[in-house]
C-alpha cells in the first residue's frame, strides 16, 4: 500500500510534466521517437533493458523527473550523533528535512539547471551519464523504497506512449504555463493536450 500510494501521485505528476514540456519542445519529442523506432523496430513491446540502447530517451525520462521535482522536500531524517557540517554544529537528535529541489536545480551541478534539456544527462559522446546531484528519490538509508518500480514505470509508459502517439499543443489552448502547483506534491497546472496516432518506422 505504501509503494502504490506513495508512487501513484508522484509518477503521474512526473508524466504530466514530461508531456507538457514535450508538447512545447517538439524537437526533443521527435528525437526520442526516432531513437525509439530505431531500437525497437518490429518488437511488440519495450522492456526496461532497452534503456541501455536509448541514451537520449533514458536522459529524457530522468530530465522529466529533475524538472518536475514532484516531491521537493524529502521525508524527515534525524541525526544519530553530534555532527559538524561545513562549519555548522548539528546536535544529536536534530530533525533534518533535505531540500531535494535545491539539489536538482543547483547552479554548477547541471549544464542547464533552469531548462528542460536531456543534455543534462548526456556526456560529450551522447551517452547517458547520471550526475551525482540527481536525487529525485531522496538520499541515504531512507531513500524511496519504490525507486526501482518508479523508474521502470516511467520509462515504459513514456516509451510506449511516444512510440504510438504524437503529442502537440492545441491551437486554442493559449500559451503553455509552466508555473507549478504546490500541494502534497508538485504538479503542473491543468492543460489541454492534442494527440495524433503515429506509425513507428519498422526495421526491415
Amino acid at each position: 500500500m505504501d509503494l502504490q500510494g506513495g508512487g501513484t501521485e508522484t509518477s503521474s505528476n512526473t508524466l504530466l510534466t514530461a508531456f507538457l514540456y514535450l508538447m512545447k519542445h517538439t524537437d526533443i519529442q521527435e528525437r526520442c521517437q526516432q531513437e525509439i523506432d530505431e531500437v525497437l523496430g518490429s518488437k511488440p513491446h519495450a522492456s526496461f533493458e532497452d534503456r541501455h540502447n536509448m541514451p537520449y530517451t533514458h536522459a529524457l525520462f530522468c530530465e522529466s523527473q529533475r524538472i518536475a521535482s514532484t516531491l521537493p522536500l524529502a521525508v524527515p531524517h534525524c541525526t544519530t550523533n553530534d555532527t559538524e557540517l561545513m562549519g555548522y554544529s548539528i546536535p544529536k537528535g536534530t530533525l533534518i528535512i533535505p531540500n531535494i529541489d535545491s539539489v536538482l536545480k543547483e547552479e554548477g551541478q547541471w549544464k542547464f539547471p533552469n531548462e528542460f534539456n536531456p543534455a543534462n544527462f548526456l556526456n560529450e559522446q551522447g551517452q547517458f551519464e547520471k550526475p551525482e546531484a540527481f536525487v529525485p528519490f531522496s538520499m541515504g538509508p531512507r531513500v524511496c523504497l519504490g525507486e526501482s518500480l518508479a523508474r521502470m514505470e516511467l520509462f515504459l509508459i513514456m516509451v510506449t506512449l511516444l512510440r504510438h502517439f504524437q503529442f502537440f499543443w492545441p491551437e486554442d489552448a493559449g500559451e503553455p504555463d509552466f508555473t507549478p502547483v504546490f500541494g502534497v506534491t508538485v504538479s503542473p497546472k491543468p492543460y489541454k493536450m492534442g494527440i495524433r496516432l503515429r506509425q513507428p518506422a519498422s526495421k526491415t
